[in-house]
């Protein structure tokens, strides 16, 4: 067993909440309490505990289990230290979905930082402006953002260290992902409770975006209100085909962890292959904004594709047309959608439209 995995207990450590399941209800809820510590791995060193084999992580060909992702969570987050990244320091990313943005979420604080999305939709000055506002000492970049590095040149002055998230080869100047894991694991997380995890810049369109700040707990007690409210349990499988840098799917990411469900990853939304991933991985549970939603029962070769395992679509950021509501309730008639609010001062998902209310001649 790992020395990582060997450090937790969940029944009496007291870096853990109280997790509950109540009769006759698979679903984990969260206790939390000013008394607790709480911290955003703390339910991805749940995971590893009651399902160290269970899949955690599908990108592609890349299959990974809960252990091997703590692993690499607490690898990835002693490497970064030992790049000389320190507790309140800011790690940021521009990327498409994939299992690594996935381990950064969870290693960045784990390390005692503060993760920093950046909208993949941005020009180089914005991207600039965000990197110089937030601080950033670290950025990690996939292939298809590498050649904005171009456009930033000289306008990045505090950052150290480019992480290439990709599988090529290594480009200049930069460091790769693969073997900042190839360091000893860090044990326990470095920052919890009030300590900062997160800015999430808005979309500045009043002005300049503006940074918000979130913390730990923030974004812990918002991800156990999330689990109850889309309902998630061990059984869900996840799929992450909105933005990662948004906090819209942000709300499911660490909600499927705490319950040891599966993540799985496409790059972008792409009807054809999202379809073509529920079908080959059994996908459960998805977040889909409204043109999404659209484009998906909308296209044309939807029927060809087996989508019987999808059982709760949660959609939000802009308001549902009824006309699309309608017709996708009609083409997807196993499907239970819900609709979130969000809030980003509070944390991703502030209240939720239930399933309920969602019926077909409804009002």
């Amino acid at each position: 067993m790992p020395a990582w995995r060997g450090e937790t207990n969940l029944r009496c450590e007291p870096s853990f909440g109280r997790f509950e399941a109540p009769s006759g209800n698979d679903t984990v809820f969260w206790t939390d309490s000013r008394g607790t510590r709480v911290d955003i791995t703390q339910g991805l060193r749940r995971a590893v505990q009651v399902r160290p084999n269970g899949t955690s992580t599908v990108f592609r060909d890349r299959r990974r289990t809960w252990g091997e992702t703590g692993e690499r969570v607490a690898r990835l987050a002693s490497g970064m230290i030992n790049l000389g990244l320190a507790k309140g320091a800011r790690a940021a990313i521009l990327a498409l979905n994939s299992d690594r943005y996935f381990e950064y979420l969870l290693a960045v604080p784990m390390a005692g930082a503060a993760v920093v999305p950046i909208n993949i939709r941005l020009a180089a000055p914005e991207i600039a402006y965000i990197l110089q506002d937030s601080g950033a000492e670290i950025l990690f970049i996939d292939d298809r953002f590498a050649p904005v590095l171009e456009a930033l040149r000289g306008q990045m002055p505090g950052v150290r260290h480019i992480i290439y998230l990709g599988d090529g080869p290594l480009p200049t100047g930069m460091c790769g992902y693969e073997d900042l894991l190839d360091v000893p694991l860090l044990a326990q997380p470095l920052a919890g409770d009030d300590d900062l995890a997160g800015i999430f810049y808005t979309g500045g369109t009043t002005g300049k975006a503006k940074g918000v700040m979130l913390s730990h707990r923030n974004l812990v007690v918002n991800a156990a209100n999330v689990i109850p409210a889309f309902g998630y349990d061990a059984d869900t499988v996840y799929l992450h085909a909105g933005p990662m840098f948004h906090l819209a799917d942000g709300a499911s990411t660490l909600a499927v962890t705490i319950t040891g469900g599966a993540h799985v990853f496409v790059p972008g939304f792409d009807p054809a292959d999202v379809l073509a991933t529920v079908q080959h991985e059994k996908v459960t549970h998805g977040l889909l904004v409204p043109t999404m939603i659209n484009v998906l029962v909308n296209f044309p070769k939807i029927a060809e594709y087996d989508v019987s395992t999808l059982k709760r679509v949660a959609y939000g950021a802009s308001p549902m047309p009824e006309a699309i509501l309608r017709k996708a309730l009609a083409m997807l008639p196993g499907v239970r959608f819900c609709a979130g609010l969000r809030h980003d001062r509070g944390g991703p998902a502030r209240d939720h439209a239930r399933p309920a209310l969602h019926r077909p001649g409804g009002t």
